[in-house]
């Protein structure tokens, strides 16, 4: 088998499973700025001045429940990219030596 093939197949379920994970990121990052603007349109939680930010605290629970899975998943996208790179690179030392 080509050298480059196998470098793809040994690094591309880190590369997949981290595009899913920024998908499920940005979803999640979409939503919690959707139901934090919901609430702040029926009064539930106060409106902020341009470039203040509402607390953690602050934030309505489902809101609060989709910035920590955004953040989750974009930490684990990053993790399976840097794993990817790190797998591709190993391996293209050792083949490139043997």
């Amino acid at each position: 088998m080509n050298t480059d093939v196998e470098i793809w197949l040994l690094f591309a379920p880190f590369w997949i499973l981290g595009t899913a994970a920024l998908i499920g990121g940005v979803w999640h990052m979409f939503h919690a700025w959707h139901v934090t603007r919901t609430a702040q349109a029926a009064g539930h939680v106060r409106k902020t001045a341009a470039g203040d930010r509402l607390a953690w605290h602050e934030l309505p629970d489902r809101g609060r429940h989709h910035l920590r899975r955004g953040l989750i998943a974009m930490a684990a996208f990053l993790v399976l990219a840097l794993i990817g790179m790190g797998v591709g690179i190993a391996i293209g030392v050792l083949a490139s030596h043997g």
